[in-house]
């Protein structure tokens, strides 16, 4: 029986999950969601008390797994170039998952916990590509300029491309958005050293 119950409760979350971050989640009434799963209300209630526990939990599990995936690149024995790569997939793999109007109703209708995950974005996400640069400068590929301010660059460039609203106006696909987006980056970050290493390692990483 509590087996059943644990995977109706995966099943509610990972409908909702989903349906949540492609379109947001205030416009979305527990009405819309029972009808979505099929079930009612009651049994949604049964495991989540409410929307804003659902969108909580959501937002918890994708920082859990965000902090999962930047530990194994941060304490890898890859080169920094290499490791900035595998950031740069993550983040964009992410960025790719979430809708505007999700980021918007956090923003908005949730700002405690919205300043939670600004907190979470500045301290390990930020922070996970500051250790690394410093690292890449300490090996002489990456160039000798202000950390904090390649993280910007870095985070802010992947930001403005990786968005199913330029993707759909361009002729990029998500793959050739990300790797147009590296060469970019990478060739105003990284010494000559550095592009050597990149260009050797993009493609079989």
């Amino acid at each position: 029986m509590n087996n059943l119950k644990t995977e109706e409760r995966e099943r509610i979350f990972n409908c909702v999950k989903s349906l949540f971050l492609k379109e947001g989640f205030y416009k979305i009434s527990m009405d819309t969601l029972a009808a979505e799963l099929k079930i009612s209300k009651k049994t949604i209630y049964k495991y989540f008390p409410s929307k804003e526990a659902i969108v909580n939990e959501i937002v918890k599990t994708i920082q859990k797994e965000m902090s999962i995936r930047l530990d194994e690149i941060l304490q890898s024995k890859k080169n920094a170039v290499i490791k900035l790569i595998h950031i740069n997939k993550l983040i964009g793999s992410l960025l790719f998952e979430l809708n505007d109007t999700w980021i918007n109703d956090l923003r908005i209708h949730l700002p405690k916990l919205w300043q939670g995950i600004d907190e979470f974005r500045t301290q390990r996400l930020f922070g996970g590509i500051n250790i690394i640069v410093k690292q890449g400068q300490k090996q002489q590929l990456i160039k000798n300029l202000p950390p904090e301010m390649i993280v910007i660059v870095f985070v802010s460039a992947l930001r403005g491309v990786i968005n199913n609203e330029f993707l759909l106006n361009s002729n990029f696909s998500y793959k050739d958005a990300i790797q147009t987006t590296l060469q970019i980056l990478f060739s105003g970050i990284l010494t000559p050293k550095g592009l050597k290493v990149f260009q050797k390692s993009f493609k079989k990483v």
